[in-house]
């Protein structure tokens, strides 16, 4: 038995090795990458950044390219195409942003107006005392609703009546972090309080409106808002990170977050998109099309403070502007040349940074520059990687506190206090931050959880063995 023990304990360490080594091998690349190999660095991006499809659209000089890698869906081996639909994340707040100038400029509502004249109900407070918050607050996240809010988003399809103004309710008298106006931070509920502002003035539902206003004029006919599973089939299959595999998952849906994160798009419409921002429209302007322009120049020019400032749906620079999306199972990246008709949208079914680093690194080729991969290091795969290796280095543990018979002695009380301490304290950690397990079971990998499950079991165990 003491030889199979020992077997194990040195299994265990030996994948451990090659978890980290795999993964330092696996993330690497040291070629260069040039305007002629951006097939290649796509490709290779796809593998480094295990990620199991991608998708990108690249403006250059008024030219069009598709590139693809991957697949759209790994069981049935079917390939990601420039027809792959993905849900956009956050980039679908500029599509929000532009349906409030759009109405700004019917003269429907004033960016200046305060959100309660439209929703009288909502009266967050700031240091003991209601504020009033503005729709450019909204749109620019100065409001002062805490970025923690995404972790109270009701779960919920468009058959679930009310859903969005019962996601904004939950804000309606919250203590604000700042008070509205002062102070940058990124929420994304801001712009859910925007599609309720919409739904008010308009008397239809957010979707409808933006398809109507927006999508439909520019033809982006192949674009749609994931309001229930009813389009599921039409949906790349979406994974994200488990044990350092990319694995099939099926994120719930968020109805209420709609505005901020769920309309599904693939890279043929959101080259009309693009192009659209560069001032390049493919059909004979029409009145819509002419009152999009002006709203898309609208929020491109709000005043750039220090070299960047968040405005309707954009970081703005003063040379480009860009905006990251993440879902828990899906990514994208846009950015876009203010001088020059160069623009780069990319698409992941995983959640994560590969989208964000490729459309850079391609935004950067085509400027001229040759790029190289190196290391590649997304945030999301380095904390699965950290806890599936921290699973194993608790199986350790647990081998020798089961194999250790004796009671633990020494200071007997203190270490078992000390041991019940941190397993509480890794039990409510989430909580201490405004996040709850559930949240954390969406967004991240399953690994965190077990982790944190098998970190309290090895501390309760420890404290048994002290005090028994």
């Amino acid at each position: 038995m003491k030889r199979f023990v020992i077997i194990v304990k040195s299994t265990i360490i030996v994948i451990i090795c090659l978890y980290f080594m795999g993964y330092v091998i696996k993330h690497y690349d040291g070629k260069e990458y040039g305007f002629n190999q951006i097939n290649d660095y796509v490709t290779k991006m796809c593998k480094v950044a295990d990620t199991p499809g991608m998708s990108v659209a690249v403006l250059n000089d008024e030219q069009e390219y598709y590139i693809n890698a991957g697949y759209e869906n790994k069981d049935t081996k079917t390939k990601a195409t420039s027809e792959t639909k993905y849900e956009l994340g956050s980039t679908t707040k500029a599509f929000t942003a532009l349906g409030i100038l759009l109405l700004e400029q019917d003269g429907m509502l004033d960016r200046n107006d305060s959100v309660s004249k439209y929703i009288p109900w909502f009266a967050p407070s700031f240091n003991g005392g209601t504020v009033e918050m503005t729709i450019e607050q909204l749109l620019c996240h100065t409001s002062g609703i805490p970025a923690w809010t995404i972790a109270n988003l009701p779960i919920g399809t468009i058959n679930d009546d009310g859903l969005l103004e019962e996601t904004i309710s939950m804000i309606k008298d919250m203590k604000l972090d700042n008070h509205p106006g002062k102070v940058y931070n990124y929420a994304t509920i801001n712009y859910d309080v925007l599609a309720l502002i919409i739904e008010r003035v308009t008397n239809t539902t957010y979707e409808e409106y933006i398809e109507k206003s927006i999508l439909e004029p520019l033809g982006m006919y192949n674009s749609y808002f994931r309001v229930d599973n009813s389009k599921k089939s039409q949906l790349a299959q979406g994974y994200h990170y488990a044990f350092q595999v990319a694995e099939k998952y099926e994120a719930p849906t968020f109805y209420g977050n709609t505005a901020a994160g769920y309309l599904v798009s693939n890279t043929k419409d959101l080259m009309i998109w693009m192009k659209a921002q560069s001032g390049l429209f493919e059909i004979n302007m029409t009145e819509s099309l002419e009152k999009i322009k002006n709203a898309i120049m609208e929020s491109h020019l709000y005043p750039i403070k220090s070299g960047k400032h968040y405005w309707a749906g954009w970081n703005l620079y003063h040379s480009y502007f860009f905006h990251t999306g993440n879902n828990p199972n899906f990514s994208s990246h846009v950015i876009i040349d203010r001088d020059e008709t160069k623009a780069v949208f990319a698409l992941t079914n995983i959640s994560g940074s590969a989208a964000a680093v490729t459309a850079d690194g391609i935004y950067r080729i085509l400027h001229g520059e040759n790029i190289k991969i190196g290391f590649f290091v997304d945030e999301t795969s380095l904390v699965d990687l950290f806890c599936t290796i921290l699973c194993f280095v608790e199986l350790y543990v647990g081998i020798i506190l089961w194999e250790k018979k004796n009671r633990i002695r020494t200071y007997a009380i203190v270490k078992a206090s000390i041991s019940l301490l941190l397993a509480i304290l890794i039990a409510v950690f989430p909580y201490a931050l405004h996040y709850n397990y559930l949240t954390l079971a969406i967004w991240y990998s399953p690994s965190l959880l077990v982790a944190a499950v098998g970190g309290v079991i090895c501390l309760l165990r420890y404290a048994v063995k002290c005090a028994v």
